[in-house]
């Protein structure tokens, strides 16, 4: 099997019925990378000794969020990150999502989806929906969301702002995510937003939201959201945290995700029609193009 069909999971596991969850917030520590990875580990080997099997780790955790020091966070895949996590999720037997500062073998730097498994690497995407000053440091990944299948369920993987994007969330269900992992950087101003956003994707889709975020203030830098939670397929938040640092974990059984899909049927409904519209071009289908061009112009 080729890479590229490996990282957009592919490959097949058995069908998993119960989906045993959790979410790790930190703080964002930077210079400070074994402490970083000293603490989630500490975390992780807590939540899997309760059961724990996919766990959702912050966006760049390890290295801190410092958009002005990349050239020190940057990291190549294996790197030290991917090895200290891959190491840990083998001693834990969990599957652990994040996101870090990755620089490929052209020097291009990436915002970069991290998946690991107890064998190792499984998955690595890049962040294509990048927020604000991001844009001017991160190069856009060439398609947003990651999908993986993995021991513990198949995961889709989408980076902080990339969540708010219906479109991408969809997508990811439609080939088959059972969890929507949202390892996040959120800033706090924008707490409601936060909050609305990962109900919207778990209800629009039926599907878990497992979000996981920095939190705190890291000395002039941005202030962090915290409030990492986990979603149920009704859109219901089953666990969520508050600013402080820890994690919180979650029991989610396949059958409630398909009571939530047949309560409100909006993917058998899509499949059903095809679609928004009717696969058919005509003048008002033309119209209705202008109509949106000229909605975001």
């Amino acid at each position: 099997m080729t890479t590229s069909a490996r990282l957009r999971g592919v490959d097949t596991q058995p069908v998993v019925d119960t989906f045993d969850i959790a979410v790790v917030q930190t703080g964002s520590r930077t210079g400070a990378w074994q402490q970083n990875i000293d603490a989630v580990a500490a975390e992780v080997r807590t939540l899997a000794a309760a059961g724990s099997k996919l766990i959702v780790l912050p966006e760049l955790f390890a290295s801190g969020y410092d958009l002005d020091d990349l050239d020190s966070m940057a990291e190549s895949v294996p790197g030290r990150t991917s090895i200290a996590l891959g190491e840990l999720a083998a001693d834990t037997d969990t599957v652990l999502v994040t996101a870090i500062v990755f620089r490929d073998s052209a020097g291009v730097v990436f915002d970069s989806s991290l998946v690991v498994g107890p064998d190792g690497l499984l998955a690595v995407g890049h962040k294509r929906f990048l927020w604000d000053r991001e844009k001017s440091v991160f190069t856009p990944g060439a398609e947003s969301g990651l999908l993986v299948s993995t021991p513990f369920g198949t995961i889709g993987v989408v980076i902080c702002y990339e969540a708010g994007f219906p479109e991408t969330v969809r997508d990811l269900v439609q080939r088959g995510a059972d969890v929507i992992a949202v390892p996040s950087a959120f800033g706090h101003v924008r707490l409601h937003v936060w909050k609305l956003l990962t109900r919207s994707r778990a209800l629009e889709n039926g599907v878990v939201v497992a979000a996981a975020g920095l939190t705190g203030q890291a000395g002039d830098g941005p202030r962090f959201a915290g409030h990492s939670v986990i979603v149920g397929p009704q859109g219901r938040t089953i666990v969520e945290m508050d600013e402080g640092v820890g994690s919180v974990s979650a029991t989610v059984t396949r059958r409630e995700m398909l009571d939530a899909r047949d309560e409100v049927p909006y993917l058998k409904d899509l499949a059903l029609l095809g679609g928004i519209t009717e696969t058919r071009t005509t003048e008002n289908d033309h119209e209705r193009n202008r109509d949106v061009r000229s909605a975001i112009s």
